[in-house]
């Protein structure tokens, strides 16, 4: 007995079940918002790594500032020797209004008060704010500072104290953004799962039908050929009886 073979009316996408599309159009766009959510936190990071790199360094110089401040506090200290102490502080003060200055990421001045919303994920409400204080000499209260008059070391812990807490709060921000990476990271590797396994259930549902035409057609022609073996069964009988 041979079964005759029919076309599959069911190709092997999703265009036979609308609801399947719009469900996986929609994974793939989540999908791909957090694929861009992430590359904006990562330059986000990027930009605040190299806020803090410049403010590591102005950390250590303010440090050696403070060490000459110390020094010049010494007594036995002639005016010449204050002078020579004066002059590196004044090239360390140089080198730290410069280095603030003219700090950039993509054109940006990071310490002429930065913010901005970074987009972290797909939706409207996944942002962060980002903020990096205002930072200059002048702010830090040392664009004046001489030891060759009166002078207070205080003003340069000050100073350090002020670098500190701005590292502190990039680094909080930094590690947010590490955070959103990692969740946009395992957000995305789920949605993509569910989408290949909605896949996978349209392709059984695929499966089965096959199945079920098999079975369906191969039923119609048993029966077809039990009626053609009836007729001619009955069409034997009638010659006999002629």
């Amino acid at each position: 007995m041979k079964i005759n073979s029919f076309s599959n009316p069911i190709v092997k996408n999703y265009s036979n079940n609308p609801a399947n599309i719009s469900i996986s159009e929609k994974m793939n766009a989540q999908a791909t918002g957090y694929e861009v959510g992430t590359k904006n936190s990562e330059d986000a990071k990027n930009l605040l790594n190299t806020a803090e790199g410049t403010l590591n360094n102005v950390a250590d110089s303010l440090n050696r500032m403070r060490e000459l401040a110390v020094n010049a506090k010494n007594g036995i200290l002639t005016d010449d020797d204050k002078v020579i102490i004066q002059d590196e502080i004044n090239s360390i003060k140089n080198e730290i209004n410069d280095s603030l200055k003219n700090t950039e990421f993509n054109t940006i001045e990071l310490f002429n008060d930065f913010s901005g919303n970074v987009q972290t994920g797909p939706n409207a409400n996944q942002g962060q704010i980002m903020h990096i204080e205002n930072t200059s000499l002048k702010n830090l209260g040392l664009e004046n500072f001489n030891v060759m008059n009166e002078f207070d070391i205080e003003d340069i812990d000050q100073a350090i104290e002020r670098i500190n807490e701005t590292r502190t709060e990039i680094g909080t921000q930094t590690n947010a953004l590490d955070h959103t990476i990692r969740e946009n990271n395992v957000s995305r590797e789920n949605i993509l799962a569910s989408e290949n396994k909605l896949g996978d259930d349209f392709e059984k549902e695929i499966m089965e039908l096959k199945k079920n035409q098999i079975v369906e057609m191969y039923s119609i022609q048993m029966q077809m050929e039990r009626m053609n073996n009836d007729q001619k069964n009955n069409m034997g009988i009638l010659d006999t009886l002629v």
